[in-house]
């Protein structure tokens, strides 16, 4: 299950990734982005794995990465910080942001969520 609230006083859209999370949530997480003209252009998000696990292999990646791209076009900047607890979430969060790399998409994986808010309120907009 994938849940996501923006917070205004924040400027930041926490998501929460919980139990099973399979890809097509993913793609359809993703894919949320293209038409939402609520969010801004300069978004920080942070992402809390801590309380999922993945049931995609690690091909789905790619496919994450072009629906990514094309429901970003519209924004500036992404700027997202994954909070992960277990080495296999960790693993391929880690390998997507390998592939997802660019200049207006910054992704980084943290294992606590307190470094994970340090690093995205570092890019003030």
């Amino acid at each position: 299950m994938i849940s996501s609230t923006f917070k205004p006083k924040l400027n930041i859209l926490q998501t929460e990734f919980k139990n099973v999370v399979t890809s097509q949530e993913v793609l359809e997480y993703l894919k949320s982005f293209k038409d939402n003209t609520t969010y801004p252009r300069q978004l920080r998000t942070i992402v809390d794995a801590t309380n999922a696990s993945f049931s995609f292999s690690y091909k789905s990646l790619k496919q994450f990465n072009s629906a990514r791209i094309e429901s970003l076009k519209n924004y500036n900047i992404v700027v997202t910080a994954v909070v992960i607890s277990n080495p296999a979430t960790a693993a391929i969060s880690t390998l997507y942001g390998a592939i997802a790399r660019g200049k207006k998409y910054k992704y980084k994986v943290f294992s606590t969520r307190s470094a994970a808010l340090k690093w995205i309120e570092s890019y003030t907009f």
